[in-house]
């Protein structure tokens, strides 16, 4: 997968012309802590197999990704969030989101180490 698909260099590149490196390092060690909250209410609400909760978390952690420029987790919780599902397909998802979520955050830090 390119580093394009995984990860929005043109909204953190726009974070570091208006925040600087150091805002968009205070913006992600921001969005380090909340997504770890997520994860586990995620998690809770797939283990108790509750539909409606699981689809307004998986919004919640969309938007988050998003905010971080995080654009492929996004698109993964999106299918959570809105498309037809049953559990054990959703389960799988989020076994591959949990799995790719520390590569695509460390592909920010990378690509932050080689822009700035």
């Amino acid at each position: 997968m390119s580093e394009k698909s995984v990860i929005d260099t043109e909204l953190l590149q726009q974070y570091v012309d208006s925040l600087g490196v150091d805002g968009l390092k205070t913006t992600l060690a921001t969005f380090d802590g909340v997504i770890q909250e997520y994860a586990k209410l995620i998690h809770t609400a797939a283990k108790e197999r509750k539909e409606e909760e699981l689809r307004k978390q998986a919004h919640k952690v969309k938007g988050a990704c998003s905010s971080v420029g995080l654009t492929e987790l996004a698109e993964m919780m999106k299918r959570v969030e809105k498309e037809k599902w049953e559990w054990p397909q959703v389960e799988r998802w989020l076994i591959e989101w949990a799995d790719a979520v520390i590569p695509h955050r460390q592909q920010i830090d990378a690509w932050l180490a080689t822009h700035h």
